[in-house]
């Protein structure tokens, strides 16, 4: 699969088939709906933006911090999954309740996201602002197919 030629500096952006073109895209929806939905899950809420995380190692576990919020967690597997989610702007999400699960997709979900990200950068080498932007939209669309997947 090639990747396709950036668009003319006036033209509108094909967000759309950026993300179809990506095959981490479908990879990350067929993960969480797959994997993920199948099992007995909890819905946590998150930030809902997207919005850099960290992973702070405490006396008790571990937590995740985004922006103003924290959410304390069991182990480094379960600080990894709701980072990689924190990141990409999700307001709630579905955490299995067997952390196996959470082990067994989340080196899948961070490499695909990775793999989406460098691919929607590397369409736009020369203006960063404008590849920041696009990735911020195709993320959305993402959360926006994840959530009618998982409703």
């Amino acid at each position: 699969m090639t990747t396709p030629p950036p668009p003319p500096a006036r033209a509108k952006i094909p967000h759309l088939e950026i993300l179809d073109d990506s095959p981490d895209a479908a990879r990350i929806v067929q993960l969480y709906t797959g994997e993920v939905l199948a099992g007995r899950t909890r819905t946590l809420r998150l930030l809902g933006r997207k919005h850099s995380a960290r992973i702070l190692h405490t006396l008790l576990g571990y937590e995740v911090q985004s922006s103003y919020k924290r959410i304390q967690c069991p182990d480094l597997v379960t600080a990894r999954y709701l980072r990689l989610f924190s990141e990409l702007g999700f307001r709630s999400i579905r955490l299995p309740y067997d952390p196996t699960v959470t082990a067994r997709v989340i080196p899948e979900l961070e490499a695909a996201v990775l793999n989406l990200e460098r691919r929607v950068r590397a369409l736009f080498p020369g203006d960063p602002k404008l590849g920041a932007y696009v990735l911020r939209r195709v993320y959305a669309i993402l959360r926006t197919r994840i959530r009618a997947l998982s409703a």
